[in-house]
């Protein structure tokens, strides 16, 4: 694959740098917020992007919403910081890290956050099965020692997208793995 443009661009962009405190929150802002949108929109979040903003900056319910749609965007929206300050730390990934991440992701739901599905499961509009509940554990240990050493013999971009898309493959939580995978 082709990343030369995208190396020119980063390349770009780290000569703008660095960036004022104001500017750097406001951009991470605006797009934690469109991020959060997005991403609960396609989970079915019927709030706007005004809306998602409205919650988000002011920390306030929007009437005749379901609660649970204002804690997945709150929750997304922590998750976010949760992993700007760990990118910001160069933590590494781990399965205790994962499990943080989807336990903000998934705050609304005390019983299954953070915790690895006990069921097998099936993904709506996908002729994807995937893996049985006892292999959860094992594949994501193995896709963290594989992902340490894609780090170093791909492309940033190409390894990450091949963690989401193996991640996403072994789908271990019974929901927000998709909130989770697109956060680690």
């Amino acid at each position: 694959m082709e990343f030369k443009k995208i190396d020119a661009l980063a390349v770009k962009l780290r000569s703008a740098r660095p960036l004022n405190v104001a500017e750097l929150r406001r951009l991470r802002e605006e797009f934690a917020i469109e991020n959060t949108y997005n991403s609960n929109a396609i989970e079915g979040s019927m709030l706007t992007l005004q809306e998602t903003a409205f919650i988000l900056r002011e920390n306030v319910t929007i009437g005749g919403k379901p609660i649970r749609e204002h804690l997945e965007a709150v929750g997304h929206k922590e998750a976010f910081d949760y992993v700007i300050q760990l990118a910001d730390d160069r933590t590494e990934l781990s399965e205790w890290i994962i499990r943080q991440i989807h336990s903000l992701v998934l705050m609304h739901d005390n019983q299954n956050r953070g915790t690895y599905r006990s069921v097998p499961v099936m993904i709506t509009g996908s002729a994807h099965t995937p893996l049985q509940p006892y292999l959860v554990q094992p594949q994501l240990e193995t896709l963290l020692l594989d992902y340490t050493a894609m780090k170093q013999d791909l492309h940033i971009i190409e390894a990450v997208s091949e963690f989401h898309l193996r991640f996403e493959s072994i789908h271990p939580f019974i929901d927000g793995n998709g909130r989770t995978g697109i956060d680690s």
